[in-house]
């Protein structure tokens, strides 16, 4: 079973219902490379990610393309709804910038002391804002206990190449599995291996305050990674027409950074 990758949680370990929405990150440093092979769950090309050994995956990030669009590749709502509709080959790859709740995390590229690691979004947080550190304008959500990015620019296209940005070709191993939202989350703790962790890093238009363009996958706190395995990450649920599945585990797209965690903005 699925459930059987995640350790024994000790006393003490926040139930379902706390956890942090886009997951509990492990920052232990090291990991194993991660590689690109066939996947049975893949998309069109068949492609996923994997570790090649025993071990928890080194952190990736899903590199953005920055010759995308004309804001060195980050793109407003509207242009990100545009790849949606029309369906264009972008949209697979398209990353939404967000931020998890009071239980989240953020990587540091800012401060010296702190470089590449692992920190507590919200109290991190609080200290920049309370600086006026902040390039963009993030404040408070009460209705979901979270921050929020307000920025037109708040998402952006991943590079597609497998080579540079292995990340990219992560699976959702729970697409089209689940008929509600409530369903896909409760499975998503124990089915998907990767979470999503928003970077911050010196911003472009002033180095000594921090901005957010460019989102990571961490492997996720807790698994059992003694043997080689698939790396899949939630991309949240999508109601998915049943005319349109099979029985054969490759209409699954491939290396989906999807556009459905747009529903987590709104």
């Amino acid at each position: 079973m699925a459930a059987d990758n995640l350790e024994s949680a000790d006393e003490g370990t926040p139930l379902l219902g706390e956890l942090d929405f886009l997951g509990e990150p492990d920052g232990e440093p090291g990991g194993v490379i991660p590689v690109v092979q066939q996947s049975c769950i893949g998309g069109h090309r068949g492609r996923g990610l994997f570790t090649p050994c025993s071990g928890p995956p080194a952190p990736v990030e899903l590199v953005r393309d920055g010759s995308f669009g004309a804001a060195e590749g980050l793109l407003t709502d509207e242009e990100g709804d545009g790849l949606f509709e029309s369906k264009a080959p972008e949209y697979d790859y398209l990353v939404c910038l967000v931020f998890g709740g009071k239980l989240g995390y953020l990587r540091d590229e800012l401060s010296t002391d702190h470089w590449g690691e692992l920190r507590p979004l919200v109290d991190t947080l609080d200290i920049w804002l309370g600086e006026g550190r902040c390039a963009q304008e993030i404040p408070w959500d009460e209705n979901s206990s979270r921050y929020f990015l307000h920025d037109q620019l708040r998402n952006y296209v991943s590079l597609r190449d497998p080579t540079t940005c292995p990340g990219a070709m992560a699976n959702d191993a729970l697409y089209g599995c689940c008929k509600t939202e409530a369903e896909y989350e409760a499975k998503d703790l124990v089915t998907n291996n990767l979470v999503m962790v928003p970077c911050a890093r010196p911003a472009r238009s002033d180095s000594s305050k921090v901005e957010f363009t460019s989102m990571w996958l961490y492997p996720r706190k807790g698994w059992y990674w003694d043997l080689p395995q698939e790396l899949t990450l939630g991309y949240g649920w999508e109601e998915v027409d049943p005319a349109a599945m099979t029985s054969n585990p490759s209409t699954q797209r491939d290396g989906n950074i999807d556009l459905v965690i747009h529903s987590l903005l709104s």
